[in-house]
């Protein structure tokens, strides 16, 4: 088929991306956000981010700005699409493709029999021979990536939590985003504006679109999905300026539509309720609310950098350990995903002696029976000394009170010489600790308690766990926190959801702020346990061990029994001290000196 040019009702965007959602049976038109987004492609700056709630339809209206800006210069325009992986822009790649194909006014775009037709690279039919492709697939840290050329770069959701949950994760998503500006061909008078837009819903508090448009000039507009409270906390400059100005209007003109939808078409108040009722809050505020200011972080009161790290195997206990955060105490090779600066765990300034585990040895094991499925049955495991808290090891698992996992925790607790386990009560009526007390007592036999509480899960986990680690008594085995990051690796599917340390950094005091809270749940539990032990101060109970020991030393030195062992020695006559027990005096039977 010949091309043409378009016809001239087509050449507007919005009316292109009507005539697609018709021929697709879609929509009649779209929704008035969606016209917003559409106006803002085809007339917006250069470099452009667009952050629209989830389910807005991003992907769908800039993959017709594509198709719209092949359709109108077929022969030299070359599209590139980026996703956090290859396979999300190769979704796209083979949509446009496929409307190319179907729709009338597109089948001039069919690539040619003896063409590129490749879902991750294909020509249009009347493109001029070229190096590069008139649309290319590539994930964003692709090493193909570089030495790749274009008109326009599109990169859709390319910030997602496992490829930025880390400070060096980020910084390489900075670099790679740096290459994509770099590839862009130069504009050139009579052809279309050459383009980077980047399409996301943030997912961090700390997202890379924030420090693209405060360090690289990027201009945002963001379409949340409720209208915001003009009237709140900071109101609209919770936005700094990049909300919508025709949302901004409409809420300036009419204040009470505050936290009404701002796209009923597409998403009503019902609908939107369902999905945020399925959501943390902190999630919501981010996906939905688009309110991902670095001024948020305040309202996380636990900072992994408050932790102190070091080796613990259980055999010993250090006597006074004191928390620094200078150069010399980061830890590097320990991957860090606290929030904002929250980027390095410390190790201790100083450590002062060592006392063994025989010598004293208080250790618990909280367990949060929450059973099979979504929730996990989570465990940890605490020791304490002179009010400080060291945690051993901390798990969970989603089998529920099978017997495979009753033994694991019973060979746990063996493991690291618990003396006392802690459950939580609240589910199953102590039917948990009836089935874990026969399988207790076969391997380790210890104390088992059940523990009611009522206070919100939340704020109890707060109040617990904040006023330690802020005061640097709780210690975590470096081992605990290398294992808990590796399992978050594997499982790209919750893995960091159920991340103890990444609950530690994200909780806070609202209802519902975690997804999944079992871990932090039994850490608090098993640091509840110790309360009346943080009232100590190891300084003071260092110098009294000190004392004991001395004192332990003058015994020795004056015991009858050692005396007698010296004389022996040096062949001289044995001399009771004629010290009395139980009120009789006791009398050597050899010779006086």
């Amino acid at each position: 088929m010949t091309w043409e040019p378009l016809p001239p009702e087509l050449e507007p965007l919005r009316n292109f991306a009507c005539y697609l959602l018709r021929e697709l049976n879609l929509a009649d038109t779209p929704t008035k956000q969606q016209l917003e987004i559409l106006n803002y492609l085809e007339h917006g700056p250069d470099r452009q981010i667009i952050t629209a709630y989830r389910g807005c339809g991003k992907s769908f209206l800039t993959g017709c700005y594509a198709l719209w800006r092949l359709r109108r210069d077929p022969f030299r325009e070359k599209v590139l699409l980026v996703g956090a992986t290859a396979d999300k822009a190769i979704e796209i790649s083979t949509w446009m493709l496929r409307l190319v194909r179907d729709i009338d006014i597109l089948q001039s775009l069919q690539p040619l029999p003896d063409g590129r037709g490749s879902v991750n690279a294909w020509d249009v039919g009347p493109s001029v021979v070229d190096q590069s492709p008139s649309v290319r697939a590539v994930g964003i840290l692709s090493p193909s990536l570089t030495g790749k050329r274009c008109t326009v770069a599109i990169a859709d959701d390319v910030e997602t939590l496992s490829n930025s949950i880390t400070t060096l994760k980020q910084e390489r998503l900075a670099a790679a985003i740096t290459e994509l500006e770099a590839i862009r061909k130069p504009a050139v008078d009579g052809e279309l504006t050459r383009q980077t837009i980047f399409l996301g819903t943030p997912h961090l508090e700390s997202s890379l679109y924030l420090r693209m448009r405060r360090e690289r000039n990027y201009s945002q507009r963001l379409w949340p999905a409720r209208y915001p409270d003009p009237n709140g906390e900071d109101g609209l400059d919770t936005y700094e300026g990049c909300l919508d100005p025709v949302m901004a209007a409409e809420i300036e003109e009419d204040p009470s539509i505050a936290g009404q939808p701002t796209d009923p078409e597409r998403f009503g108040h019902d609908e939107l309720l369902k999905r945020e009722m399925s959501m943390t809050r902190a999630s919501v505020q981010l996906q939905y609310m688009l309110d991902c200011r670095l001024s948020t972080l305040e309202k996380y009161p636990i900072r992994l950098g408050d932790l102190i790290c070091m080796d613990l195997d259980g055999k010993a206990l250090p006597q006074t350990v004191s928390w620094a955060s200078g150069p010399d105490q980061r830890i590097a090779d320990l991957v860090s995903i606290g929030l904002g600066a929250d980027r390095h765990y410390h190790r201790p300034m100083i450590t002062q002696g060592w006392v063994d585990a025989k010598e004293t040895w208080r250790c618990v094991m909280a367990v949060d029976p929450a059973g099979r499925g979504k929730d996990e049955l989570a465990w940890a495991i605490v020791a304490e000394y002179a009010g400080n808290m060291f945690v051993l090891e901390s798990g969970g698992t989603t089998q529920g009170y099978a017997d495979e996992v009753l033994k694991l925790l019973a060979m746990r607790a063996k493991r690291w010489n618990v003396t006392q386990v802690v459950v939580e009560a609240n589910f199953g009526d102590g039917m948990f600790e009836a089935l874990l007390s026969p399988v207790m007592n076969k391997v380790h036999p210890c104390g088992i308690e059940e523990v009611r509480v009522s206070q919100q899960k939340e704020r109890r986990i707060c109040d617990t766990l904040a006023p330690i680690i802020q005061q640097h008594r709780l210690v975590m085995s470096t081992d605990l926190i290398r294992k808990d990051y590796q399992e978050a690796e594997r499982n790209s599917d919750r893995g960091y959801e159920r991340s103890l340390l990444f609950q530690m950094s994200r909780i806070t005091t609202e209802r519902g702020a975690l997804a999944a809270d079992d871990r932090i749940d039994a850490l608090s539990l098993a640091v509840q346990f110790f309360t009346e032990a943080a009232q100590q101060d190891q300084n003071r109970v260092a110098a009294d061990r000190d004392y004991e020991m001395w004192q332990w030393q003058i015994e020795m030195a004056a015991d009858e029994t050692g005396a007698s062992i010296d004389a022996l020695a040096l062949g001289l006559p044995s001399k009771s001290i004629g010290r009395s027990y139980g009120g009789v005096s006791r009398v050597s039977s050899g010779r006086r000196a």
